[in-house]
């Protein structure tokens, strides 16, 4: 019973199988067969490249997250030394500092002082124009009076001379009537002794009732004598030294004085171009510094502060009713000053003033608000 039973089963089994293999044609079969291959070829590589891009995107993270670290600890460390820095400038009163205060700043730096007696900076650098003008020296009273009746109504040129001399012995009144004989000199056409006249003046530092240093008066004075007399070879030296000069800061000038006198070089036959940006934004720094002192006096008050210059130096400064101290950095303060872990060597560093782009790259911005620094 049982052969006759399975030997049906059988028989049915192996005609329904050549039945399919037969109605299924080779080419058919096997386009199926690589479809179903392809198609585990793709998972696999869609399977790798998500898994690469989870590796890449944690590896992002940790870069990220190392980055961040980083500049969390320079932030910390900047405050630490602004503020050592601070501290340092309460200590500052004379130039130059001792090398115990100068080794807390950072290197490259330009210190100022300000007080009732002047502007001081250290290193020395030249200031183009200062906000603190000189002094001023009273006149004495009907002292050049005689002087004036005899050269500008009598024109008694002579006898002007004459009265002049007496107050040349005289110290508070010297410069002035040094400068007037000079000048009658050149209108009675004695331009040699006018030039003698004016060179005596080269030594004297106080300065004019319009605040103008004698000095500087008598070298225009030279200049514009030689260029009428037609000795240009010795005007353009005497320009040139007066170029020179102004570039040196030897005369305190406003503003305003030194370009007028810098715009005269063109007058005086010299081609004096534009003096040079950095010495004149060191200058108004100086005067924006030496305005913040005399406010903090008008009002009583004594502040500091920290400020980022748009080159990227950084100014601090510390006031008290005596004067003010200032430090100034090198641009590249920031990354001279921080000492990061030995894994950041591939970690750069850059100021960005507001609304500036971080570059490209991975990037991590801190505010220098967080460092006080505005």
């Amino acid at each position: 019973m049982n052969m006759n039973q399975s030997g049906p089963r059988q028989a049915y089994t192996s005609s329904m199988s050549r039945t399919l293999l037969t109605r299924i044609p080779a080419r058919q079969w096997l386009t199926g067969l690589l479809g179903g291959v392809l198609c585990l070829a793709l998972w696999q590589v869609w399977l790798t490249v998500r898994m690469l891009e989870q590796d890449q995107s944690l590896e992002l993270q940790r870069s990220r997250e190392r980055l961040g670290e980083i500049a969390d600890l320079a932030l910390a460390q900047l405050s630490r030394s602004l503020g050592d820095w601070e501290l340092g400038l309460h200590e500052l009163n004379a130039f130059p500092p001792s090398p115990t205060i100068r080794a807390r700043f950072p290197k490259g730096a330009t210190f100022i002082l300000i007080s009732r007696d002047g502007i001081k900076v250290y290193p020395q650098r030249p200031l183009l124009f200062t906000p603190a003008p000189p002094v001023v020296h009273a006149q004495t009273p009907g002292a050049f009076d005689v002087a004036d009746e005899l050269e500008l109504r009598e024109q008694q040129y002579d006898r002007a001379i004459a009265a002049l001399k007496p107050l040349t012995l005289r110290p508070a009144t010297r410069p002035e009537a040094l400068l007037r004989i000079a000048r009658i000199q050149n209108k009675s056409d004695r331009q040699e002794d006018a030039l003698n006249t004016y060179k005596s003046l080269a030594s004297e530092t106080a300065p004019d009732p319009s605040e103008t240093l004698f000095a500087l008066l008598a070298a225009s004075a030279r200049c514009r004598i030689l260029m009428n007399l037609g000795r240009r070879q010795e005007a353009s030296t005497e320009a040139d030294a007066l170029r020179a000069g102004l570039l040196d800061g030897r005369w305190p000038l406003s503003h305003e004085a030194f370009d007028y006198r810098w715009s005269e070089l063109d007058r005086l036959g010299i081609a004096a171009g534009s003096p040079p940006k950095d010495a004149i934004d060191f200058s108004t720094l100086v005067a924006e510094v030496y305005n913040r002192w005399q406010i903090a006096q008008s009002s009583g008050t004594s502040p500091s502060g920290r400020e980022s210059r748009r080159d990227s130096s950084l100014l601090i400064w510390n006031s008290n009713p005596n004067g003010l101290s200032a430090l100034l950095t090198l641009p590249d303060w920031l990354d001279a000053s921080l000492k990061l872990p030995p894994n950041s060597a591939d970690v750069h560093w850059k100021l960005l003033l507001p609304g500036t782009s971080g570059g490209t790259g991975l990037t991590v911005t801190r505010s220098m608000a967080d460092a006080q620094i505005p």
